[in-house]
């Protein structure tokens, strides 16, 4: 028995370490497992993602109203050739996490945007966060 659950959990962590992708930013490239990916210029507010085509651009953008929990922080996430964005208040999206999520959902293939992918992680990610804001 215990010689099975030891088996398996190996198994399991083998098989974790097979599908996890080395991601690095360094001098504005985004390289995954060691190939470059995407170029990207980021600022206090804001990163934009370029592909090495310069086909597709995304920008994360870190907004803070200043009311609320956290100062009011939330991220929007614009993909410009497409014209659509999310914004998200309860997951908020790093330069990292953003490109790691976008290729495990497969958004992000061979490092390229795949546009029959992409309303669905804007579905799972869109919380609608600027509708319920209060504008004066």
């Amino acid at each position: 028995m215990k010689k099975t659950l030891l088996l398996a959990l190996l198994f399991m962590g083998a098989m974790a370490t097979v599908n996890a992708q080395k991601i690095k930013f360094k001098k504005g490239v985004v390289t995954v497992d060691d190939v470059e990916c995407l170029n990207y210029d980021s600022s206090a507010t804001n990163v934009e993602y370029n592909t090495l085509d310069n086909s597709n651009t995304f920008i994360l953008k870190f907004i803070r109203t200043g009311v609320g929990q956290n100062g009011g922080l939330y991220t929007k996430v614009v993909f410009v050739e497409q014209d659509k964005s999310f914004t998200s208040k309860s997951y908020i999206f790093s330069k990292s996490l953003l490109v790691k999520k976008l290729i495990a959902d497969e958004v992000l293939k061979d490092c390229k945007i795949d546009e029959s992918k992409l309303d669905k992680f804007i579905l799972k990610y869109d919380e609608g966060v600027e509708e319920t804001l209060v504008r004066h």
